[in-house]
């Protein structure tokens, strides 16, 4: 899928992460139907180690030294800032793409052209690579979709438990629409849905397992969050309910959220 560029965001390094990065790399070079490049973004002493051991492979990378904010958000934020394709996708580093993905990709960009997010059915699995569950399969029943495979407005506002990573974004509405917003810590993907929705941006979800995504391994993002309280939780969900209407992060609130302790801010 030559109009589209990976995005793998790396905030450390060390020998498990590389493991975990080398079969990402693979997974893209193993498609049927490969991207134009990959960026990898990360903080200076990330992308040096990086540099000897990506000369040899046989896609193109590009090395986005991070020298501000190294959350999620805003290193996504930056590397999109770099992509010059139509299309992009986030791989993150302990994840991996199944080898017809982009294939299926291309087939439904073209089927479905007013479209500009087309996620994966994922596979959710843990660090023995036993499955756990799915997730994006709902858009596929009839008893819960409104139709088949669409994300639609009314379905956002009571459901938001949809996996974004793997997912391929047309590059130029993410930036019109304000991209990922940092100081949403859990709920960003779901704020970033409900915004593209309430802009007129659609999303669909492809009937394939295109994307496999790594959970419960220690100190990754996932596991952080997952250990926040019930009323923590509820408190970023509802919080991205109201921050969607905006397209920029909003200044104040950043800072709001920033600043307070997060115990006082859910009192």
């Amino acid at each position: 899928m030559e109009e589209l560029t990976i995005i793998i965001p790396v905030h450390e390094y060390n020998e498990t992460i590389e493991k975990y990065l080398q079969r990402a790399i693979e997974s893209v070079e193993a498609q049927t139907e490969k991207p134009s490049n990959i960026i990898i973004v990360g903080p200076k002493e990330v992308i040096n180690a990086q540099r000897q051991q990506l000369d040899t492979t046989s896609i193109g990378f590009e090395l986005i030294t991070n020298e501000g904010q190294t959350d999620y958000c805003s290193q996504i934020n930056l590397a999109v800032k770099y992509v010059i394709t139509k299309y992009f996708s986030i791989l993150e580093f302990d994840d991996y793409y199944q080898k017809n993905w982009l294939k299926n990709v291309n087939i439904y960009t073209k089927f479905k052209p007013d479209f500009s997010i087309f996620l994966p059915i994922a596979k959710f699995v843990n660090v023995k690579d036993e499955e756990v569950c799915l997730a994006n399969e709902i858009l596929w029943s009839l008893a819960f979709a409104n139709e088949l495979g669409v994300i639609d407005p009314e379905m956002l506002q009571s459901y938001g438990d949809f996996s974004v990573p793997g997912g391929v974004i047309r590059t130029d509405d993410f930036i019109e629409i304000g991209g990922l917003k940092p100081s949403i810590k859990l709920s960003f993907w779901y704020e970033f849905l409900l915004r593209a929705s309430n802009n007129g941006v659609k999303a669909f979800v492809i009937p394939k397992t295109g994307y496999i995504h790594t959970i419960e391994r220690k100190d990754s993002l996932m596991d952080q969050l997952s250990a926040m309280s019930e009323k923590e939780t509820s408190f970023w969900m509802e919080l991205a309910k109201k921050e969607y209407y905006f397209v920029n992060e909003r200044a104040d609130k950043a800072k709001f959220v920033e600043k307070k302790k997060l115990t006082e801010i859910i009192k």
